[in-house]
């Protein structure tokens, strides 16, 4: 089967070649990533997969319904007769908020960045009250 650029007009050559790679591959910079949410008696534990980036370029913010986590990362190489014959690594800015099932202790939270992984604790406000016994009135 001929390629896409093959099928374009010759003027077309390394636009067509450029907009077959576009749909060949992934997204350039995916704007999600991967994220666990765990829930205990007493806490909600976040985990986000965020491999490749410093400590510094993730920011989180927290309010009463979600948690929001940003990270960003920038270009910050100079190029001096260099041509990239390929060139994968991305640059630019992900981010997810998460909703939170019930309210958390803003001034207990804390998080941990450790080999790509972001982990955050969240203490909840009203822990899951113990199960009640119904009493028969005689």
């Amino acid at each position: 089967m001929p390629a896409l650029h093959d099928l374009l007009p010759k003027s077309w050559g390394k636009r067509g070649q450029e907009l077959e790679e576009f749909f060949e591959k992934p997204w350039f910079f995916n704007t999600a990533f991967d994220v666990d949410v765990k829930e205990t008696e007493k806490l909600i534990t976040v985990q986000a997969d965020l491999p490749g980036f410093k400590k510094e370029e993730i920011n989180v913010e927290l309010d009463d319904y979600s948690l929001r986590i940003i990270a960003t990362r920038n270009v910050d190489w100079e190029e001096k007769n260099e041509k990239y014959f390929m060139q994968e690594r991305q640059y630019g800015k992900v981010e997810r908020t998460i909703p939170l099932p019930i309210e958390v202790v803003r001034s207990t939270t804390n998080a941990k960045y450790e080999d790509g992984v972001l982990t955050i604790s969240l203490e909840k406000k009203h822990p899951t009250l113990p199960s009640r016994q119904s009493i028969t009135i005689q």
